[in-house]
């Protein structure tokens, strides 16, 4: 039996998470606006499937920016940005993004994104962070909350 590469089970959960989140997005445009920086570990699988899937009633339009094109202004034009391990700069930046954002590719725990994608074993799963959901308008269901691995739910 054939197991899925790690870059395609991650971008799976990336687009499960999507189907039982409720994000702020432009109601006119009918779609999700998903960018990637830093070469996270599922662009590559995101981008060749983002033309063929619907996420609640919507498609996926996919993009890639490069780390020197990085701006507030650049990023406020993304529903969900999806970072990897090689994403560097202010993060200044970061907090001033209002939409959905994701690490895939952190190598330490970080609190400025939403959704932390981690690596048990050779299983993917992934960690919430409900203040900064909530600072940005980001509803989980409470089914993908049981999912999580860690749910950050108060500050300490």
């Amino acid at each position: 039996m054939n197991q899925p590469d790690e870059a395609s089970l991650r971008a799976a959960v990336i687009v499960g998470i999507l189907r039982y989140t409720k994000i702020a997005i432009d109601s006119d445009a009918g779609q999700i606006r998903m960018c990637s920086v830093g070469e996270p570990y599922s662009e590559s699988k995101l981008k060749q499937v983002s033309t063929s899937l619907r996420v609640q009633g919507n498609t996926l339009d996919f993009a890639v920016i490069a780390n020197a094109n990085v701006s507030s202004q650049r990023l406020a034009k993304c529903d969900v940005l999806i970072t990897g391990e090689d994403f560097s700069f202010d993060n200044a930046i970061l907090n001033q993004y209002q939409g959905l954002s994701i690490c895939d590719g952190c190598t330490q725990p970080n609190a400025d994104y939403v959704v932390e994608l981690i690596k048990n074993d050779k299983r993917i799963g992934f960690n919430v962070n409900l203040i900064l959901a909530e600072k940005r308008k980001v509803t989980f269901s409470s089914s993908l909350l049981e999912l999580a691995s860690k749910v950050i739910r108060s500050e300490k």
